[in-house]
């Protein structure tokens, strides 16, 4: 199984916000330190927000922080709800499928397989996480943008 761009930039954004959990990060920022274009980040932000997983305050002091349902949520629940598909693996009838009408398992074993990663990933949650180290994993960013 592969997840989507949408998917990983979403999850990015976070465990990124996750662990600034007491300040808010501006799209700016959250591309910067991710290194996510801010025309996919706009998409991500509005989507999280939708889902009530960010909150999002616009103006001077605004900005995107996370939300508890998000600090709550099983990860397998946010990566369910993010790939936004009820059957991410195969689609027997998006494309004309020669084996429907003979009662073919592969869907079902698929099925299957997709309910245990998802089962398997809600034991975690985005506190599971969490960077000892976070301050080293952008401090090469801030070191180039002083010489720049």
């Amino acid at each position: 199984m592969k997840l989507n761009h949408f998917t990983d930039y979403s999850l990015r954004v976070l465990i990124y916000l996750n662990q600034n959990d007491k300040a808010s990060s501006s799209l700016d920022e959250l591309s910067e330190r991710l290194n996510i274009l801010r025309n996919h980040l706009i998409k991500v932000v509005q989507f999280l927000s939708k889902k009530e997983l960010v909150l999002t305050k616009r103006g001077k002091n605004g900005g995107i922080t996370i939300s508890e349902k998000a600090q709550k949520k099983g990860l397998g629940d946010l990566i369910h709800l993010l790939e936004q598909d009820d059957s991410p693996i195969i689609n027997c009838f998006s494309k004309s499928c020669v084996f429907v009408s003979y009662e073919c398992k592969l869907k079902s074993f698929l099925d299957i397989a997709y309910q245990a990663f998802i089962d398997s990933m809600n034991q975690h949650q985005l506190s599971d996480l969490a960077f000892n180290n976070w301050e080293i994993i952008f401090a090469g960013q801030e070191n180039t943008a002083n010489q720049t």
